[in-house]
């Protein structure tokens, strides 16, 4: 019988793969996603980022075991590093194909699509109400849909580091095992206890490569 992370997956599939095979992951792997759209992505998720970050610290607190609480954790501090170097090193980089004045947009406010995307991690994180179970799933969502297409999305031969690094990031045994454990922690529930907020990360997800990609 298949778990409670399948079953969303196979209920939701239509969105699950414009999430997961979207025009801009694919340029990226095939290393013609252009510098202005890569800056604009990037400015975004950083924002994304540092409020995603206030909710994972959150989710960490409400760990129902001691191996999920040290998972956790130690994630934070992974995120805290590597992604947060290459933002800075691929802005840099990224950074002529855009006029001063549209940098200065794109980084200090939120596209629309994104801004709802950070509303919701927003209420999530101020909701006392919220459940690990609820947590957890948004986490896997948006975790699992990046490690689906750095892993299965072509790669061309010899990617700049700006478009291969990224990829990195998302795939390989260190996400795989990352990805696993959300997983596990997920098929814990039922379907109706974590379906609502799985369709909505799910969707807020695609909308967020939808915006970037059309900003």
């Amino acid at each position: 019988m298949s778990c409670t992370t399948e079953k969303l997956i196979q209920k939701y599939n239509s969105v699950w793969k414009k999430a997961t095979e979207h025009k801009f992951t694919n340029e990226l792997c095939s290393g013609t996603l252009n510098d202005r759209t890569l800056y604009i992505y990037l400015t975004q998720d950083f924002q994304f980022f540092e409020t995603s970050l206030r909710l994972i610290c959150k989710t960490t607190s409400l760990a129902p075991t001691s191996d999920a609480l040290i998972t956790l954790a130690k994630k934070i501090g992974f995120f805290a590093n590597d992604e947060n170097s290459y933002f800075q090193d691929c802005l840099e980089l990224l950074a002529p194909s855009l006029t001063e004045a549209e940098r200065v947009q794109f980084n200090s406010k939120p596209i629309p699509g994104v801004a709802t995307y950070l509303k919701f991690i927003e209420e999530l994180t101020k909701d006392s109400s919220v459940t690990w179970a609820s947590l957890v799933t948004n986490l896997w969502v948006a975790e699992m849909s990046y490690w689906t297409w750095a892993r299965d999305t072509p790669r061309a031969p010899g990617l700049h580091w700006k478009y291969q690094k990224w990829i990195d990031l998302h795939d390989g045994e260190h996400f795989q095992t990352w990805c696993e454990f959300l997983k596990a922690e997920v098929d814990k529930f039922s379907v109706d206890e974590v379906e609502t907020v799985f369709a909505k990360a799910l969707q807020l997800e695609y909308e967020f490569f939808e915006n970037c990609y059309n900003a």
